[in-house]
């Protein structure tokens, strides 16, 4: 017995193996459309028939007609208005990066198969799979605005998966290490051991710091705003920080900013003098983001719980805060031995009894 018709599929030519679909919109308009094997013809058929019954249906002449470079374009002037400079910068530039060799590129020709290989080249090219994710996520950005503006049906990265990424990882700056890097600041850079210090002992992130206006400084009231990947926030100014900014204070000319490089909101910073610094110091596997370990780890080392530290960094979870729980193993023991305390007295009896070969 031959197999009943499917509706709204066909083969053409016959017997080619390349099926298409046919069907009509909204406005009773007929639509045609070459998918290839049978079984994606029959998904594309029900997914184009439940996007017009939802409303969502764009017409796939007009997808083609979307540049990639447009949906950059116009993706990126409107993140312009909701993220922080350096947000929109990093956003940027990875977008620079993928505009090489998809500039022209339709949206409907960047499906899913066509995403993976490339993001497997950057993979394969010594891109940590940290790095690759964030480009994935950009791209599942800039997708899911096509998606919003009706220049896409569906987001083909769905159907991406992430790359597996390392473990964090935590690296923080022995006593003996931070008083032979100082050594080195002061003898090259002095006027930089403020910086130094704010980063020590602030925790604030590098972008953060560089950003940091006088506007938003409080020495009255020991304490800094900043704006950072989870919003505003006020973190509090230990004598230490206290006095690196007023140090810095004095070297000032003006400018708006506290880092007397700062020009400009968005702006870059390498940091060349600590990377100087680091190697002439004998210091190994050590970055400028360490700092903001160093003050995590030694916050937690102090005994200062997790919670604190958590509205100290400005993590938006918990859970990023929980890398530096294995650092106040003391702090853990107490903990468990509080249960310990309170075990009922018979427990501890019986635990006795039976260590001895005794029975009740």
């Amino acid at each position: 017995m031959a197999n009943p018709k499917q509706r709204g599929i066909f083969e053409h030519p016959a017997e080619s193996g390349i099926w298409h679909i046919c069907y009509y919109d909204a406005d009773g308009k007929r639509h045609r459309e070459k998918v290839g094997p049978k079984n994606a013809a029959i998904g594309a058929y029900q997914l184009r028939k439940t996007e017009i019954r939802l409303g969502k249906y764009f017409p796939p002449r007009q997808q083609a007609r979307v540049r990639f470079d447009e949906l950059v374009t116009e993706a990126l002037a409107q993140k312009r208005t909701r993220l922080a400079p350096r947000s929109y910068l990093a956003d940027s530039l990875r977008s620079a990066k993928l505009l090489e060799g998809w500039r022209e590129l339709p949206l409907a020709s960047l499906t899913p198969a066509r995403i993976e290989e490339r993001l497997r080249g950057m993979r394969e090219s010594g891109l940590s799979g940290s790095t690759v994710n964030r480009y994935r996520s950009l791209l599942s950005s800039l997708f899911a605005f096509a998606l919003r503006t009706g220049r896409v049906t569906i987001n083909p990265m769905r159907q991406v998966q992430r790359y597996k990424e390392n473990d964090p990882r935590i690296r923080y700056l022995g006593d003996d290490e931070e008083a032979a890097l100082r050594k080195i600041v002061r003898a090259n850079f002095p006027e930089r051991e403020p910086e130094l210090d704010i980063a020590l002992h602030t925790g604030i992130r590098r972008g953060e710091q560089f950003g940091l206006r006088w506007e938003a400084v409080d020495l009255k009231n020991l304490r800094i705003a900043v704006r950072g990947k989870t919003g505003r926030r006020f973190v509090p100014l230990n004598s230490k920080a206290r006095l690196a900014l007023e140090s810095l204070r004095l070297q000032s000319t003006g400018s708006a900013f506290v880092c007397p490089d700062a020009q400009r909101d968005g702006q870059l910073d390498w940091r060349r003098w600590f990377e100087s610094c680091v190697r002439s110091a004998d210091i190994e596997n050590f970055t400028w983001h360490d700092l903001r370990h160093t003050f995590a780890s030694r916050l937690v080392m102090a005994g200062v719980d997790l919670s604190s530290v958590q509205k100290l960094l400005g993590h938006k979870s918990i859970l990023m805060t929980m890398r530096y729980a294995h650092l106040a193993p003391g702090h853990l023991q107490d903990a468990v031995e509080k249960l310990a305390a309170a075990a009922p007295a018979q427990q501890l009896e019986l635990h006795i009894l039976r260590g001895s070969g005794g029975t009740r």
